[in-house]
């Protein structure tokens, strides 16, 4: 008798956690703008984990991104030469909580990537 109620928490178990998993890859969250101000405006569709940055527009003179967790999700800022972020270009689909501790604790504390491309590659690693 106690196996059988041992297979059947375990099986609950792992359901739930299925069920979480699924629920959050397919639910979108909420928009940005419900709640607080957007400075990038309702509009723009949000980063997909996994996707480039097509939908940004280029600058002539980057001087670079700044990502950082927002609401529990990663945020890319376009950034000053010393800095200081600006301009917030997306709030992606990557949770920051999800990733690796070494990670998330670099994007809470707040982290600098000085061109596109790496920070595309950036994105594409954290969204795999």
């Amino acid at each position: 008798m106690r196996k059988l109620w041992y297979s059947v928490f375990y099986s609950l178990c792992a359901f739930t956690i299925a069920f979480s998993l699924y629920w959050m890859a397919t639910v979108p969250p909420p928009s940005a703008s419900s709640g607080r101000s957007a400075s990038s405006g309702s509009s723009q569709p949000t980063l997909r984990a996994g996707t480039s940055l097509a939908g940004i527009p280029q600058e002539e003179e980057e001087e670079g991104y700044y990502l950082c967790d927002e609401g529990g999700r990663l945020a890319v800022y376009r950034c000053t030469a010393d800095g200081t972020p600006r301009q917030r270009l997306e709030l992606t689909d990557i949770y920051v909580n999800l990733l690796p501790e070494q990670d998330a604790l670099r994007f809470k504390a707040g982290y600098l990537v000085w061109s596109r491309q790496e920070l595309e590659t950036l994105l594409e690693d954290l969204g795999a």
